[in-house]
């Protein structure tokens, strides 16, 4: 039993000691932190992205993008034909187009559609999501047999 009140006495006089230092640390008073003024915001507003006639894919892919951008804030219906029509008004060339189906094979609304633009050996893809307009661009090189493809697959034919 004595061993036990030893023991018993040691983790005591351990917590009671230990317990007694935890509230001991050295406290300074707080100095403030000197006060500095934000930069006022500047803003600077880029240009809007313009076609560049002969460009290549690199030099128009800002003006593709901000061209989707503004089609994806509009109210026209995310189809084919408005997509390619969209794009040929702001300059590209229609003949150089691609553009997927507005509908499966099943007679379902197409999940997204995808337009391109060929110029050269580079494509400029976009892909319009048909549920909450958000839109991804993407610059590829061409492909198929003749390099001269930018979506695989069947596409829609452009005959408007």
């Amino acid at each position: 039993m004595s061993r036990f009140r030893s023991t018993f006495a040691a983790v005591m006089l351990a917590g009671i000691t230990g317990f007694s230092l935890v509230g001991c640390t050295v406290q300074q008073e707080a100095k403030p932190l000197p006060e500095v003024e934000a930069p006022e915001a500047v803003e600077s507003e880029a240009p809007p992205a313009a076609f560049v006639v002969d460009g290549s894919a690199e030099d128009n892919l800002p003006f593709f993008r901000e061209t989707l951008a503004q089609f994806a804030g509009g109210a026209e219906p995310v189809q084919g034909e408005w997509l390619v029509n969209t794009l040929a008004n702001a300059g590209f060339d229609k003949a150089a187009m691609q553009v997927s189906f507005d509908q499966s094979q099943t007679g379902l609304v197409a999940d997204s559609l995808f337009v391109s633009v060929r110029i050269d050996a580079s494509c400029l893809i976009g892909q319009v999501v048909t549920s909450d307009r958000s839109v991804t661009i993407e610059l590829m090189p061409t492909v198929g047999p003749n390099e001269d493809l930018c979506l695989i697959g069947h596409t829609r034919p452009i005959d408007w």
